[in-house]
C-alpha cells in the first residue's frame, strides 16, 4: 500500500530546499517538493503493508519536517492557506475583515472561495484611491501627504479603520507597488506594507515586504495575498509573525512606523 501526506509551507522553493535536503534523500518514507507562487508543498509518501502502517510512517517522518520548519509549515493535505484561515477562526470564534489597496480584493477572494467562509467573513474594502482610504477606512489624508500612501503609517491605518468600520476581531490592511511601474526613492516594485489589528487587544503588527521588483505584477500581488492570509492565521493562534514590528495601539507616533 501507497500513504501519502502533503505539507502546505509558506516560502521559496530553494530556501526550503537548502533547510530541509537530507530528508529527501530518504528511500521509504520519500519526499519531494513541489513549488508554487510564494508557498510550497511537501509531499511524504510511504510504501508499507497496510494503510494503518503507512500512515504512521508517513506521520513520524513529517514530524521531521516539523522540527525543522516549525510554524512555517501552516496545514496538511489541504487545498491552500485561505482554506486553514477559514477553519482557523472558525475554531477560534473569530471574524476578519481586509482593507486592500495594491492586492486590489485578492485576501478576500480567497476567503470567500471557501465554504462556509461566511461565518468568519463580512465584508472587506478595496481601497485603491487615496480618497477611499479616507472615505471608507478614516486614513488621515495628512497621513498619506507626509509618509506616502506605501507606508507603513497608512497600511496600520487601513488595519484599524477595517476593524472600526466592520466590527470584526481581526483585520488586515495591505498597500504597496506591485509594478511594473510605481517605484520610489528607496522603495523599489515589490515593497509592499503589511498590517495585522486584532480588536481583542488593540494591538497590531507591521511588516515591511520586499517582494522583487524582478518579478511579474501578479506574482507579486499572490505573494502579497499569501503573506496577509499567513498573518491572519498568526494573529488567530497568537504566533508573533516573523519579521514584524510590534503595534502597541493605534495611538502610536506614525513616525515610528515609518519602516
Amino acid at each position: 500500500t501507497l500513504h501519502s501526506l502533503t505539507l502546505r509551507v509558506l516560502g521559496g522553493e530553494s530556501n526550503l530546499e537548502y533547510q530541509v535536503r537530507d530528508l529527501l534523500e530518504n528511500a521509504n518514507p520519500t519526499a519531494a517538493i513541489y513549488c508554487k507562487t510564494g508557498e510550497c508543498e511537501i509531499r511524504i509518501t510511504a510504501r508499507a503493508a497496510s494503510d494503518a502502517e503507512g500512515e504512521k510512517m508517513c506521520r513520524e517522518y513529517a514530524k521531521k519536517f516539523y522540527d525543522l520548519l516549525g510554524d512555517a509549515v501552516y496545514d496538511e493535505d489541504v487545498a491552500g492557506l485561505e482554506e486553514t484561515v477559514v477553519r482557523t477562526l472558525k475554531e477560534q470564534g473569530l471574524t476578519l475583515s481586509t482593507a486592500e489597496s495594491c492586492t486590489g480584493g485578492m485576501i478576500a477572494q480567497r476567503v470567500t472561495s471557501v465554504s462556509g467562509s461566511s461565518e468568519v467573513f463580512g465584508y472587506g474594502f478595496v481601497t485603491y484611491a487615496e480618497a477611499a482610504k479616507a472615505k471608507l477606512l478614516g486614513v488621515d489624508p495628512t497621513l498619506i501627504e507626509q509618509y506616502n500612501v506605501v507606508s507603513g503609517p497608512v497600511a496600520v491605518a487601513m488595519a484599524y479603520g477595517a476593524l472600526q468600520a466592520s466590527g470584526a476581531d481581526l483585520a488586515v490592511g495591505i498597500t504597496g507597488i506591485a509594478g511594473p511601474g510605481g517605484a520610489l526613492p528607496g522603495k523599489p516594485v515589490g515593497t509592499v506594507y503589511l498590517a495585522g489589528a486584532d480588536a481583542r487587544s488593540g494591538k497590531a503588527w507591521l511588516m515591511r515586504l520586499e517582494l522583487g521588483g524582478y518579478a511579474e505584477r501578479s506574482i507579486i500581488r499572490t505573494r502579497a495575498a499569501l503573506y496577509a492570509l499567513d498573518l491572519l492565521r498568526r494573529m488567530a493562534l497568537d504566533i508573533p509573525p516573523e519579521n514584524a514590528h510590534p503595534v502597541p495601539s493605534k495611538d502610536v507616533k506614525p513616525e515610528t512606523l515609518d519602516i
